[in-house]
Parts: structure tokens; C-alpha cells; sequence
């Protein structure tokens, strides 16, 4: 058995424990700092942003506040800390996205413009000759 079944055999594993293990109480969310940039999630209740959590990591779509908080989650940990049940929602989370990616869910992440907005910073603190040398 190799690194990748290996994986994918923890990764299935911890996806059966947290869905067996989270009883949808909403702590997670309630002291997530990333909230208010979760689209769609505004007006939803802690309860139902879990509820779609999980649902996106047993393969489904979720509600759009739920796709909203796993596509901004920086993985904090301060949900970790208010969970009553040892689930690891920063963990929950990540799971879901890797699902969400894989699935589609979440859209996927355009950085086509990204390295020309790197450049851009990258001359407001490099030289003219780190510029011509780097850039």
C-alpha cells in the first residue's frame, strides 16, 4: 500500500469520525473570526453552517453560507477550542474543501492576473535594479 491509499484511507477515516463525532451544535461557527467574509452566510444559523459543512464533506453541495465559511476558512483553530466534542472543525473544514474542490462544489480559484499583481507590489519595495534583476 502506498503514501497516496494510506492517505486517502486516513483521510476517509477522519471524514466517518468528525461526521459520527459533530453534533451540529454551532459552536464551531459562532467564534469563527472569519464569518463576516463568509458569503452567504449572513442570517444563517450556526446549527445550519455545520449542517452544510457537512454535508459538502459527505459529497453533497451544502447550503451557499456553508460553501461560503469553508472557501474562507484560514484555519484559526479558534473553533477548535469551542468545540464541545473534540471534532477538530478547523480539520472538518479542510476536509470539506478538499471535497468541495473535488466535486466542484466551490468554483475554482481563477489566479490567472495573480503574478501580474505580485509584480505590482514587488515595485513598490525593490529598486530599480533589484527590478530590472528580479521583475
Amino acid at each position: 500500500m502506498g503514501a497516496h491509499a494510506d492517505w486517502s484511507a486516513l483521510r476517509e477515516s477522519e471524514t466517518a469520525r468528525i461526521l459520527a463525532a459533530c453534533t451540529r451544535c454551532g459552536r464551531c461557527a459562532e467564534v469563527c473570526p472569519m464569518m463576516p467574509y463568509a458569503q452567504g452566510a449572513a442570517g444563517v444559523s450556526a446549527a445550519t453552517l455545520v449542517e452544510g459543512v457537512l454535508e459538502v464533506l459527505s459529497g453533497g453541495e451544502g447550503g451557499a453560507g456553508a460553501r461560503g465559511w469553508i472557501s474562507v476558512c484560514t484555519r484559526s483553530g479558534a473553533c477548535n477550542a469551542a468545540c464541545p466534542e473534540a471534532v477538530n472543525p478547523r480539520l472538518m473544514l479542510r476536509l470539506a474543501k478538499w471535497r468541495a474542490n473535488e466535486t466542484g462544489v466551490l468554483p475554482k480559484r481563477d489566479a490567472s492576473d495573480a503574478m501580474a499583481r505580485v509584480k505590482a507590489f514587488a515595485r513598490l519595495g525593490f529598486s530599480e535594479r533589484e527590478q530590472e534583476e528580479w521583475l
